[in-house]
């Protein structure tokens, strides 16, 4: 700790002046301001310069307070220093700069007054004094350029979003496996879905107030830190407490990918391709349920009998998807390490040295060849107004020598301020709207992504009872049945001196049967019932026959051999049917890259509101649909399909309107709560549309429907935010 302190004053006495720091950061080439700044410092003292630096603060002000009062010139024509710098050479406009420093007459008043009260340059309270900032991150930003460093950004929190998505769509891959291992009741199954759920709409409500307190990239990378250590701790974990506790950590991990990777990219992005990287960003997490599904058809057992085989295993199949699963997460956790924060939260937080660095970072990026000719980017945080907005407080309390709690509960109050802040004016009205739009739509997503595997599996099992073979009255001496017996029905049925061995029972009942001196040896069984039967003189040898599967049955004389496993009472269905899930999980996630991605680009043309009304509007109609697919399986599949392409327009727009509604020190505490809001609405669609799966197809098709056009009224109040300077 005391290398740290004595690294952190010898930084603090090296560290040069924002002055000094912002002439190293423009370069000689830098032009007229950095000359003009220079030039002045030589003929005054250093308050004398300072007083300047503020006075070119205080003519941005004003010149953005007459430009609204008079609306004679457009929002996007508030000119700084750099616009100037980028249209003259180095050695042309040092009295242009000189100029803005000197001012006049009542600028100098200004000066005067600013300096007598300093500490309204770090607080205002005027909205529209508090667009100064944003504009000033469109104007960097845009100077900055686009290309390689927002593909890299985009890749690395694009792995974030996918190993969110892979957290919610492991759960019934290894469901079957984990089953058999960790002893899990049917009643307990249903909770390994719910349980990440819940964690991740935890994550998102706590990383996202933290997004807006330490930044954007630290929360992120320490989520996903988060994430990545316990999705691996979750996959050795030996029992069904155990391993519930470790899930639930790490959704609560990766929770925080949703609000602080969108709102990381789109500080990155300028306004005019905001809405393309956006769609990229939506398509890279539905790609994670891609990479889930072909995982697990690579990895995971499809049938009950390997699953049975693969727990003989020290470190089953299972385990070893779960593993591969956490690529994603650590890729992404190693990636974010090399990224900067985003300069936008910088800017908000008065870290104004540190923005233009990464502004000149990205411009680097962005332009290598440039830069390599000499090229050099022409901003500096001399540029910036040096007010700041409201909202971004200090994390810890002024007393530096308060204990850990109190800085605890310092966090906790400004984060609870922050929350109630998004239900006051002027938020409350754009925080219901999006809380009731998302309720919706998520809702409905939720539900079907669930209903449509979940059916396509009861078409299979009808289908699979459909073909039972009845055996009525059949009698059977001395015969020796081996291999396996599945789908089949005993009746009325006789068997003496006969031998069960090395057989595998599959859904096989035997109904008011006679066992006269029969041996049961090395037997494993699925959904296999003896009802009303008579059973003497037999042997079970090495057999899961449990107690359980004996109903009414009279047992006499029987000799039992039989150790009995791990989990007694649980018996397994082998018809798990994995690849049904398989093929609905491709469709749609397959369905909504594309259609995010084109969103994306539509979204720099098209208004944001429209295309989400529309978009849901007509998923409401599509929803209906549902009630033409009968009992065809590919009907189904096409239908999850194309709801899925409409659908995903309106939940590529919605995200990015979620994170343009609010105010950079409220962005990611509102998207977070928007995140919670989709994950709990998620919870109980799911739990809704699971219930469905074997009532008529009209309770789906109306439930979705009455959802998304309820979503889609909803839209109707949303603001128009495709102007705005994030």
């Amino acid at each position: 700790m005391h290398f740290f302190e004595a690294l952190k004053k010898w930084f603090v006495a090296v560290m040069p002046s924002s002055e000094e720091e912002s002439l190293w950061l423009v370069g000689s080439e830098a032009g007229g301001l950095s000359s003009g700044h220079h030039h002045h410092h030589h003929h005054g003292d250093h308050h004398h310069h300072r007083a300047g630096v503020r006075m070119a603060g205080h003519l941005y002000t004003e010149e953005m307070q007459q430009q609204q009062q008079n609306n004679s010139q457009q929002p996007g024509s508030i000119a700084m220093a750099a616009g100037h710098n980028n249209s003259t050479s180095s050695g042309g406009n040092n009295a242009g700069s000189a100029g803005s420093v000197s001012g006049t007459a009542s600028g100098q008043q200004a000066v005067a007054a600013v300096v007598a009260d300093s500490a309204e340059h770090d607080l205002i309270d005027n909205s529209s004094d508090a667009t100064l900032l944003a504009q000033f991150h469109e104007d960097a930003i845009k100077q900055a350029g686009v290309g390689y460093f927002q593909a890299l950004a985009a890749f690395y929190v694009g792995l974030c979003l996918a190993a969110d998505t892979v957290e919610f769509f492991v759960v019934p891959y290894i469901l079957p496996s984990a089953e058999v291992e960790l002893c899990i009741e049917d009643s307990e199954k249903g909770w390994l879905g719910n349980i990440t759920l819940m964690g991740l709409a935890l994550g998102g409500i706590c990383w996202g107030g933290l997004g807006d307190r330490l930044g954007r990239r630290r929360s992120l990378l320490s989520a996903m830190a988060v994430h990545a250590l316990f999705s691996g701790v979750a996959t050795f974990m030996p029992t069904y407490g155990t391993f519930m506790t470790t899930r639930f950590c790490s959704a609560v991990g990766v929770g925080g990918s949703l609000p602080l990777a969108f709102a990381y990219l789109a500080e990155c992005c300028p306004r005019s391709s905001r809405g393309k990287w956006i769609g990229m960003l939506v398509g890279a997490g539905a790609l994670g349920g891609v990479y889930a599904a072909l995982l697990a058809w690579a990895v995971v057992p499809t049938t009950g009998e390997m699953v049975v085989l693969e727990n003989k295993e020290h470190f089953s199949a299972w385990h070893r998807f779960l593993l591969f699963c956490c690529l994603p997460a650590l890729c992404a956790t190693v990636g974010l390490i090399f990224l900067p924060e985003s300069p936008r939260y910088l800017v908000e937080a008065g870290r104004d040295v540190e923005a233009m660095m990464v502004y000149q970072k990205i411009y680097k990026k962005n332009n290598a060849q440039k830069s390599a000719a000499g090229a050099q980017y022409q901003l500096s945080e001399l540029e910036l107004p040096n007010k700041r907005p409201r909202g971004l407080a200090p994390p810890s309390p002024a007393n530096h020598n308060t204990s850990v709690l109190a800085d605890i509960m310092c966090s906790i109050e400004m984060f609870w301020s922050s929350f109630l802040e998004l239900f006051s004016a002027p938020h409350l009205k754009v925080t219901v709207v999006l809380l009731v739009i998302w309720s919706a739509t998520a809702f409905g997503l939720y539900g079907l992504m669930v209903w449509c595997p979940e059916y396509l599996k009861l078409l299979r099992s009808i289908e699979y009872e459909n073909h039972t073979k009845s055996l009525v009255g059949e009698e059977y001496v001395g015969q020796t049945f081996s291999g396996s017996l599945e789908n089949l029905k005993y009746k009325d049925s006789k068997f003496q001196n006969c031998k069960f061995s090395k057989i595998i029972f599959s859904h096989v009942d035997f109904d008011n049967c006679t066992f006269q001196s029969v041996e049961f040896s090395s037997i494993k069984s699925s959904k296999t019932h003896f009802t009303d039967s008579i059973i003497v003189d037999s042997k079970f040898i090495d057999t899961d026959l449990s107690a359980q599967v004996f109903t009414r049955c009279k047992l006499e004389n029987n000799t039992e051999l039989s150790l009995s496993g791990p989990c007694p009472t649980l018996d397994l269905d082998y018809n798990i049917y994995i690849e049904e899930a398989l093929h609905g999980h491709l469709v749609a996630q397959l369905s909504f890259v594309p259609a995010a991605a084109l969103a994306g680009l539509a979204l720099t043309v098209l208004q944001r509101p429209k295309m989400i009304g529309v978009s849901l509007f007509l998923s409401s109609i599509v929803s209906l649909c549902l009630l033409l697919v009968s009992t065809n399986s590919t009907a189904v599949l096409g239908f999850e399909g194309g709801f899925i392409a409409i659908f995903a327009i309106a939940w590529t727009a919605l995200t990015l309107v979620t994170v343009e509604c609010y105010p950079t020190h409220l962005r990611c505490t509102g998207f977070g709560l928007m995140a919670a809001c989709i994950r709990i609405s998620g919870l109980i669609g799911t739990a809704t549309y699971q219930t469905l799966v074997g009532a008529p197809l009209v309770a789906p098709a109306l439930l979705t429907a009455a959802a998304l056009l309820i979503a889609s009224i909803a839209t109707l109040e949303l603001p128009q935010t495709h102007s705005v300077f994030l």
